[in-house]
């Protein structure tokens, strides 16, 4: 039964997923704003960028000019 609910609520949900993380995201950033900071607050963002970056280097197997390449391509440069 609870495999069923949480299938049915994934399904009522899926159309609202983008406003759902956007919204969640935004507010997670006003709050360490307003708690923290902004400087405090774009360095912790700075960091969790800088974490990214390395798993996503380390999940998909790239080197650092593999990676600046994709970044180019996805900013048009």
């Amino acid at each position: 039964m609870k495999q069923e609910q949480k299938e049915r609520w994934v399904e009522l949900l899926k159309p609202y997923r983008f406003r759902i993380i956007w919204t969640t995201l935004f507010f997670l950033l006003a709050l360490l704003l307003l708690l923290i900071g902004l400087g405090k607050t774009l360095v912790l963002l700075i960091f969790a960028a800088v974490g990214y970056t390395i798993g996503k280097m380390r999940d998909e197997d790239l080197d650092f000019y593999s990676l600046v390449d994709s970044l180019r391509s996805m900013i048009g440069i």
